[in-house]
């Protein structure tokens, strides 16, 4: 079933408020997705140095997953341009992932998990390649690297097919049109988000919105490229804010979901 957009809107509004994605984000998750790097924990908001992040890190779930088949999405929120939005730029998008079939201790700088590990057991080329983040010397300085895990077990060759077109153009990604023309909306299973900073100062400077090797306008395929981008145009992100993410209290939470239940029968 693919929701309108109104709905999968609202169920991303119940879900994020104690996302583990950025608040405003959508689609959002309560579910933790475990995202280490070389033993360094990446999870929830935590800042990480840019050189740590410079290679695809591991992902995985606390809880083992009962599906097929998997997808993993990393978007950056905070793509400067010359207005006074954000864009957004697609860092990496893998399917064909297989959670592992028993739990791996991984020792992190938040001590230790056991995880089952999503695997790319048949070696399926990705969608988009990873591209480490490289925020540059421009306001935000600090950049949110959003990742969310997509259950594609029943997937069909359209969706497939819509995911891997949509993955071309990095440059101004939307994860909740993507996923809804797919038809995997309501599929997202875990989430996660980190930041990395460029110590800065900020720069007045005009142009390009990021320093990696892609243009962000096309190249799913691959990732090399011209490493800027030229003014490119503001797009909405479904980011409210860089601001941490804060629990709501009980009684917001209450009203929400009646207020999701007065909609969803309409």
């Amino acid at each position: 079933m693919v929701l309108s957009r109104s709905a999968a809107v609202l169920v991303a509004a119940v879900t994020g408020c104690l996302a583990k994605t950025p608040a405003g984000f959508e689609p959002a998750s309560n579910t933790d997705l475990i995202v280490e790097f070389s033993s360094i924990a990446a999870l929830n908001g935590a800042v990480l140095p840019k050189e740590v992040t410079a290679t695809q890190p591991r992902v995985g779930t606390t809880t083992r997953l009962t599906g097929t088949s998997y997808a993993v999405i990393m978007i950056d929120l905070d793509i400067p341009t010359n207005t006074s939005s954000t864009n957004t730029l697609l860092h990496w998008m893998q399917t064909g992932l297989t959670p592992a079939t028993s739990p791996t201790m991984l020792n992190t700088t938040r001590g230790q998990n056991m995880v089952f590990l999503l695997q790319n057991t048949t070696q399926t080329s990705p969608a988009a390649p990873y591209i480490g983040p490289g925020p540059p010397a421009r306001t935000p300085l600090s950049h949110r690297y959003t990742q969310i895990l997509v259950d594609t077990s029943a997937v069909t060759k359209q969706a497939t097919s819509a995911l891997e077109t949509a993955a071309e153009t990095r440059l101004g990604f939307d994860a909740m049109t993507v996923l809804m023309q797919a038809g995997l909306a309501a599929k997202v299973v875990a989430g996660n988000s980190f930041n990395v900073t460029n110590p800065g100062p900020a720069q007045n400077t005009n142009g390009g919105g990021f320093t990696n090797s892609t243009t962000g306008s096309s190249g799913g395929k691959g990732a090399t490229g011209t490493g800027s981008v030229s003014s490119p145009s503001a797009s909405s992100t479904f980011v409210t804010g860089a601001g941490s993410v804060t629990g709501p209290s009980s009684g917001f939470v209450l009203a929400l979901l009646g207020a999701g239940a007065v909609f969803l029968g309409l």
